[in-house]
């Protein structure tokens, strides 16, 4: 929405004339492509009170402060954050010695198909489960193989537990264990050699369960020079599969993985 007057101010400083509202393209205008039916936004709001795999969480210093409303000026953060923070994108050097960093990534690695696997039944019975090679298999009885290129994205539905912050979304025990969903290493490691997959992604805090010690599925995709995606959110609005990822992770420079604005084309 703009503010109050913007138009007319745009308009006065470039010389534009008033945009046609006949229905069609203005003069001399070219068509568009057609755009997708829906956009889907897969992606959690940088916060400094969001849940996060460590205790450090993002910190947001006020440099210009906001500007009173319809008044002209400049309003300003400043940000400091690990580069895997929220919704972001794990690189295969990440976790692999010599593995491809972020900027190596090349952009059309990072708009492919995406396939959904939903193991919301399971996760909600048994917060210590994994997406395995026999839902892949089950999931394809029912929709098609998995297309090679594709992301395939575990839907356990842990996106929910967002809001209650760390305790909720790491799934902390009595004991202190943490107990959340992940990705067996089978599964990826199925998926890389016998359908070709392009990435990977999960709705929990890491590809690798709670449990996990030795992050298996973390090292089977960075061997695989493939990427991952951790804390993705509104999965269940893709269809099983059909919808085309489209991942903005931010290129930093020797950067092992960065926050991203994952939106999917329905």
């Amino acid at each position: 929405m703009c503010l109050n007057g913007t138009g007319e101010t745009v308009r006065a400083r470039t010389g534009d004339a008033a945009p046609d509202r006949t229905g069609g393209p203005a003069p001399g205008a070219s068509a568009w492509p057609s755009r997708p039916g829906r956009v889907v936004d897969l992606s959690h709001v940088l916060s400094p009170s969001m849940a996060t795999f460590d205790e450090e969480k993002p910190v947001r210093e006020t440099v210009d402060p906001p500007l009173p409303e319809g008044e002209s000026g400049f309003h300003l953060n400043r940000w400091s954050f690990l580069e895997h923070t929220g919704t972001h994108l794990d690189a295969p050097g990440h976790v692999v010695g010599g593995g491809r960093l972020v900027p190596d990534i090349a952009p059309e690695e990072l708009v492919v198909p995406a396939v959904v696997v939903d193991v919301r039944e399971r996760a909600s019975r048994d917060p210590d489960t994994v997406l395995t090679v026999e839902d892949v298999l089950d999931h394809e009885r029912v929709h098609g193989p998995v297309p090679e290129g594709a992301a395939v994205l575990m839907l356990s539905g842990w996106d929910a537990r967002w809001e209650r912050g760390d305790p909720a979304v790491r799934g902390v025990a009595e004991d202190g264990s943490w107990h959340f969903p992940g990705l067996s290493a089978e599964a990826c490691a199925f998926l890389l050699e016998r359908r070709g997959a392009a990435g990977f992604g999960v709705d929990t805090l890491s590809t690798d369960p709670g449990v996990s010690t030795e992050f298996p599925a973390h090292e089977v995709i960075g061997r695989g020079d493939r990427w991952g995606l951790e804390c993705l959110t509104g999965l269940e609005r893709l269809p099983a599969r059909g919808a085309t990822l489209v991942v903005g992770v931010m290129p930093g420079e020797d950067a092992s993985g960065a926050p991203s604005r994952v939106l999917a084309l329905v």
